[in-house]
């Protein structure tokens, strides 16, 4: 064998490698913009929620993101916008499914 440390340095690599991979779970939840029906954008003044977890996301600056943990994707959950629901969506295996929020005016209520 011409180079056995560079055969050494390349199976360790391989095999952490392999070691780490079953670990690596894939984060599924929701996000989208939050905006008002004048067209302004929420910024910290409504919770978004789920049937799925207790998590919740203030929208910032007219953008959200709310991550459920690997057990949501694939599953469909109930979404809520200040205690009120706007439907159901299917999250999907890997990765956000988009819901767009618009509120009514300024007030607390979502335009379904």
């Amino acid at each position: 064998m011409k180079h056995p440390v560079r055969f050494v340095f390349v199976s360790i690599v391989l095999f952490v490698g392999l070691a780490v991979l079953p670990g690596i779970s894939f984060a599924c939840g929701i996000e989208g913009t939050a905006t008002r029906t004048d067209g302004s954008k929420v910024d910290g003044t409504v919770r978004v929620s789920t049937s799925w977890n207790s998590n919740t996301a203030y929208p910032r600056d007219g953008y959200y993101n709310l991550e459920l943990g690997d057990g949501a994707c694939g599953k469909s959950v109930e979404v809520f916008v200040n205690g009120n629901s706007i439907g159901r969506r299917s999250i999907p295996n890997n990765g956000n499914a988009r819901v767009d929020i618009t509120m009514k005016g300024s007030s607390d209520t979502p335009v379904r």
